[in-house]
Formats: C-alpha cells, sequence, structure tokens
C-alpha cells in the first residue's frame, strides 16, 4: 500500500496491514539551553540539532522559565550565571517543581573553573546531573548530553 501523506503504511502483523507510520517515528528528546551568549547558542544549538535533537533555546533566565512553564523538556541545560534568573535559581526551581524534580540538568559556565564561582553556586553545581565548563569540548558535551537524555 502507499504512504498517504506520511500517515498511513502497510506492514505484516497488523489488522488490515494498516498502522499509523508515526507510532515508528522515534520520539525527539527535547532540550531547553539557556546561555546569554548568543555564539555558544548558536553553535551549541546546531551541534545538538544534528545530533537528532529538538532544541529551544533562551539567552536569559526570565525567558528560559517561561519556556519551562509552557513546555515539558527531557533536559535542561543551563549556564550557572544568567541575566534576569541566574541558572543556579532555575535549577533550583526546577527541583522543587512536580513536573522537573527528575528531569536532568546540565550546568554550563563561563567561570574557567567550579571554584571560581561562589560557595552557593558550587553547591548547586555538585546537585546538577553534569557539569562542564567553557569553551566546551563538543564531543564530550555531546556525550554527556546523550546521557542525560535517556535517564
Amino acid at each position: 500500500m502507499l504512504v498517504k501523506e506520511g500517515v498511513v503504511e502497510k506492514r505484516q502483523g497488523h489488522e488490515n496491514g494498516l498502522i499509523p507510520q508515526m507510532l515508528f517515528r522515534r520520539h525527539k528528546k527535547r532540550i531547553l539551553l539557556a546561555d546569554n551568549d548568543s555564539g555558544f547558542l548558536g553553535v551549541t544549538r546546531s551541534i545538538l540539532k544534528d545530533a537528532g535533537f529538538a532544541v529551544d533555546i533562551a539567552e536569559d533566565g526570565e525567558s528560559a522559565l517561561k519556556q519551562i512553564r509552557k513546555q515539558k523538556y527531557d533536559l535542561l541545560i543551563l549556564d550557572v550565571v544568567l541575566p534576569k534568573i541566574d541558572g543556579s535559581e532555575l535549577f533550583k526551581m526546577a527541583r522543587k517543581s512536580k513536573r522537573y524534580e527528575k528531569t536532568p540538568v546540565f550546568l554550563i559556565s563561563g567561570h574557567w573553573s567550579k571554584e571560581a564561582l561562589d560557595e552557593e553556586k558550587r553547591e548547586i553545581v555538585d546537585e546538577a546531573n553534569g557539569y562542564l565548563e567553557k569553551p566546551i569540548d563538543a564531543k564530550r558535551f555531546l556525550n554527556t548530553v546523550r546521557t542525560l537524555a535517556e535517564k
């Protein structure tokens, strides 16, 4: 049978041989990437999209929070330091929310080391599911994202 508008196709073993094709599509993991560096956002978004993820971006904590409230994400990637609402505050909000309490959160930072962060932010980084310092190694970043997105 012909696939009509990509919706139905003939498969063996199903009554009438018709199964919605969408059942065979793999669900794309949805990621929110929040960082105030537009260059970093562009490059990182491309890496993630090329790897098959659905990616939304936010350039500050306030817009990230709005997106978190509208959409359910499989993974949050947050810069520790963001304008308007800090990435560490977004992390705490996510952990307190029923919707995001078990969602993996991956933190990134432009600080050269975790030790350069203040004590409260270091504690948040320790609680997160992952942490990388910029500039990131693309391969390591992608491997970490894949692992966390499958949780």
